[in-house]
Parts: C-alpha cells; structure tokens; sequence
C-alpha cells in the first residue's frame, strides 16, 4: 500500500515501505508582487519543516517541468539531502546555478528510471496547458548565464513530462499541468490519475481522451489551489479563481464512468 499526499499546487508526496518520493515539491509559495515584480527564493524555514515530518526517507525527486511552482524549492532539497533527482535539461541547468551539476538523472522523454525501493519513473513526454491569453507560459529552457536569485519569467518550461510512477505494486501518472500528447501515452495505463484542473477547457481532448486512454481506478483533481498565498498548517489555501470545478468534474465522469473521483485536501493522507 501506498500513502499519498497532495502539498499544493503540482506538488505530490508518495511513500511506501519507510520511503518517500516526491513529484514537483512546492513548498515556499511567495506571494503575488514577489512573483510578478520581485525574484522568488525558497524558503529554507518552510521547506525545514516539512521534512521533519516527511513520513518517511527522501529517495527520489522529480520533476515534470521547470515553472518555478514545480522546481523554485528543488535546491533547497538538494542542500540537505542527497536522492536522485530526475528531469529535463532545465532543471539540470538550474541545478548547475545553484552550484550542483551533474546530480540530475537527464531525460528526453521515454526512459524508465530505477528508483531505491523498488520503485521506477518513466517520463513520459507532454506538453504545458494553455493557461494564459491561449499560450504556455514562460518557454523554453532555463539559461544558464541567469543570476539567482532569478525572476519567476526566468524559470522556463524546460521539456514537459508525465511521469509514470510505479510503486507498492501501485502505477500512478501525475499530469501536472492540463495537457498531453496522445502517441506518448498510447498503451499506458494507470490506478491512479493526477488530473491538474487550471486549462482543462484550454484542451478539450485533455478531458475527453486522457481518461479514456489511461483507464484509471480513480482520478484525483489537483493543482487548482492558488499557489501564491500561503497554506495554512491544516492545509487550507485559497483556490484559484474561473476553474469551473463542477464543469471539469462533470467532463471526467462523463469519459470515465467507471472512475472513482476523490477530492482530496492538502496535506490529506490517503492511502491506495
């Protein structure tokens, strides 16, 4: 059996067996005028607490793409734990910023990744939802002649993936934002759904084709919270605004009638 928890925004925690991974770990959170006109840093108080509480070893991160809600705090981990970390060519450039090259598994989208414990991460190659004006926002790669501490804008895309994660006998896809590309995932299924709900209308397929593809046991809504106010320490957060949840809720059971559809809270443990 696997616990998992949703920390906000894209980030996902996953332990089994006295081991945890983590997809897109996002704890710092800085608010709107950091982000839109200042240069966004972890958080180290923040990010410390959290992992006195981590239910279990830290043995891998990933992640999907280089925004800066998916990777700003991935170097403050890095300082205090050494655990593979798997991604794109950006966040190994990011990494070599921060005075770390070399420590980031590359990949180009495809490859299955050994994990300790059993586990394994395939990185499955997507695409970022259309979330502003009809664009992704921020691409191309992270360059590295940026200085840190660098702006939100300098956190490119990077490539995007889908990771496929394989533990506890559990396979889990983590569609970290509201997009895909249907040849990368044809023939793969999964028990358990990440469904990231900003942009869902941006991509109707996303809605309609995912689901059906993948034949997941149960789909989990994600993502959706407001990822520049601050989480309170039961877990609650504003969300952010013109989702249309019920649409998007509506559309899912509608193309995956035989789905089980949690919403969980963050920082909620469930276990699969």
């Amino acid at each position: 059996m696997v616990k998992i928890r949703w920390t906000g925004a894209a980030g996902v925690e996953f332990t089994e067996g006295g081991k945890t991974i983590l997809i897109d770990p996002y704890h710092s959170r800085p608010g709107k005028f950091e982000v839109f006109f200042g240069r966004p840093e972890p958080k180290s108080n923040v990010i410390n607490r959290y992992l006195e509480k981590l239910p279990g070893r830290l043995s891998a991160i990933i992640a999907g793409h280089t925004h800066f809600d998916h990777v700003l705090d991935i170097p403050e981990f890095a300082k205090h734990l050494e655990c593979p970390l798997i991604g794109s060519n950006s966040l190994e450039t990011l990494m070599a910023l921060h005075g770390k090259p070399g420590i980031v598994i590359v990949c180009k989208g495809g490859e299955r990744v050994e994990l300790p414990g059993g586990a394994a991460v395939t990185m499955i190659r997507s695409r970022h939802g259309l979330v502003l004006f009809g664009k992704a926002p921020y691409p191309g790669e992270i360059n590295p002649e940026n200085c840190l501490p660098m702006k939100a804008s300098d956190y490119r895309v990077g490539d995007v993936y889908m990771p496929k994660l394989e533990m506890g006998g559990t396979v889990f896809m983590h569609a970290g934002s509201a997009n895909f590309i249907e040849p990368e995932i044809d023939g793969h299924h999964c028990d358990v759904l990440f469904m990231c709900v900003p942009g869902w209308k941006k991509i109707p397929e996303y809605c309609t084709r995912l689901p059906g593809i993948l034949q997941p046991k149960i789909i989990i809504p994600f993502h959706y919270d407001d990822f520049s106010s601050p989480m309170s320490e039961d877990g609650n957060a504003r969300n952010l605004p013109f989702q249309d949840m019920p649409g998007f809720l509506k559309r899912i059971a509608e193309s995956a009638p035989k789905a089980e559809i949690r919403m969980i809270r963050p920082f909620e443990s469930m276990t699969v």
